[in-house]
């Protein structure tokens, strides 16, 4: 989910685009920066619905659709990615997660749509809550306000009133904001970002560590990872708000400028519609997996536990032995393994998780039936992940052919039971990425055993498995 998140980063700078500018004058304004906080930080139930449309210098490159719910500590996140293809169709990425009151949350993606992973946490896993550190934030924008108020032009908000509906439209530039504000707005883009998402962190930059735009492998990668100022060029947008002065929806465009590290500048265009409804009625229903089609991992894999167990790290000898077998198994498979290479294991006395972290910040993971049966292979920082996919008639023969011989082979390796009753694997499509890659993906379509990406270019390699292990007659 990483490059998703990375696109999050610009729906956290339209919200704050608007908030900000709504910070900066008097009256209806006032009330509709107070409204939004509220909203954002304060809020205890409420239903939000949005569609976000992105555009890189006149040229659309993603949809973001987002439901989310607020029932108290219980939240419904579910947000929809939609990337445009070559030939016209669109690529979906995106997940679902539901948290209870207890701080455990269930995870579904679209990537994977019939298997969901499951977690234990806090109440912070709810995207609208209050914290010290957003407190802050919010009373050093007050104070921007009472600073600001007296210098700024007239004519950038109008209001209307019908049907108890107040509709405040605000049409702003860049020469109408102060640089206090655009400051403002870029450590309030940047919280929000890292709060609700885990993405930025607070880091330093040489000019040899940084990249040209063009070599990152996806446009919001580039915007996220080389951005070191936003501007705002122009914002044309509505917000309604109820009798209540509570905040029930906007819509409209705003234009901000990317300003790189070394000194280029890209006009991002993002075109916002969304809804917020149900305060006080919003329900989030108990996660049930029969609703959604899906299955706990070691179910889909093949374990036939029938209660979720729960997972111990792995130690002392057992970790030893796990160790050494994914070593071996990345060593075979053309993975990297160094000396300050960290393995993290887990079982919950069925099956083997081991996720392993590389000091260059390349992770990858692999699931194990208890006697060994590879049920998982994932380069989790894999390129192929944002790349564009093309339909399979775009991948060469000679390729195709090479692949599932690869495949094969890798099968008879590792999940022997598997290759001999799979009977039929096909090639699905082609992804191309920005640095030059292709990969190749795979399915067994008759009975769903097992999905593939295969890297074919720069080297050969399975990049993506997950396998499951076939019942016995």
């Amino acid at each position: 989910m990483r490059h998703s998140k990375a696109l999050i980063f610009l729906v956290s700078l339209a919200l704050c685009v608007c908030l900000a500018a709504t910070a900066l004058a008097e009256g209806p304004l006032t009330d509709l920066w107070n409204s939004g906080c509220d909203f954002l930080f304060r809020t205890d139930n409420v239903t939000v619905d949005g569609e976000l449309n992105f555009s890189l210098d006149g040229e659309h490159f993603k949809t973001a659709r987002l439901h989310y719910v607020q029932d108290g500590k219980k939240s419904f996140y579910g947000l929809k990615l939609l990337s445009p293809r070559k030939d016209g169709t669109e690529r979906e990425s995106g997940w679902t997660i539901i948290a209870d009151e207890k701080g455990h949350y269930d995870v579904m993606e679209v990537y994977e749509p019939g298997v969901y992973r499951s977690g234990i946490g806090d109440a912070f896993h709810t995207l609208l809550r209050r914290s010290v550190n957003l407190d802050a934030l919010t009373g050093l924008g007050s104070v921007l306000v009472q600073q600001l108020e007296p210098t700024l032009p007239e004519g950038i908000v109008k209001v209307a009133e019908q049907d108890g509906v107040k509709t405040v439209h605000i049409a702003v530039s860049e020469n109408q904001i102060p640089d206090a504000a655009l400051s403002f707005l870029n450590v309030a883009a940047m919280y929000l970002s890292d709060r609700w998402f885990s993405f930025g962190a607070d880091y330093s930059y040489t000019e040899n560590e940084r990249t040209a735009f063009e070599n990152y492998i996806t446009v919001t990668q580039a915007l996220t990872g080389g951005t070191v100022n936003w501007t705002l060029r122009d914002a044309d947008m509505d917000f309604d708000l109820d009798a209540q002065n509570r905040l029930i929806g906007g819509a409209g465009k705003v234009t901000a400028a990317s300003v790189f590290w070394d000194g280029s500048v890209r006009e991002v265009e993002v075109f916002a519609d969304f809804s917020v409804t149900d305060y006080g009625k919003s329900k989030v229903e108990p996660f049930d997996p029969a609703d959604y089609g899906v299955v706990l991992p070691w179910e889909f894999y093949g374990d036939n536990t029938d209660e979720e167990t729960a997972w111990e790290s792995l130690d002392g000898a057992d970790n030893e032995k796990w160790v050494a077998r994914v070593k071996e198994l990345l060593l075979k498979e053309n993975y990297p393994v160094m000396p300050e290479t960290e393995f993290d294991g887990w079982t919950n006395g069925s099956v083997i998780s081991v996720s392993i972290y590389n000091p260059d910040e390349t992770e990858y993971y692999c699931y194990f039936s208890e006697d060994g049966t590879l049920l998982a292979l994932q380069n989790l920082t894999s390129p192929c992940f944002s790349g564009n996919e093309e339909p399979a008639d775009q991948a060469d023969a000679d390729t195709v052919a090479e692949a599932k011989k690869l495949i094969g082979d890798f099968l008879a390796d590792v999940n022997p039971r598997l290759a001999e009753n799979m009977e039929t694997i096909a090639v699905q499509g082609v992804i191309t990425t920005a640095d030059g890659g292709t990969y190749l993906t795979f399915s067994e379509r008759e009975q769903g055993l097992a999905y593939f990406v295969i890297c074919v270019d720069p080297a050969l390699r399975v990049e993506y498995y997950t396998g499951s292990v076939p019942t016995q007659d």
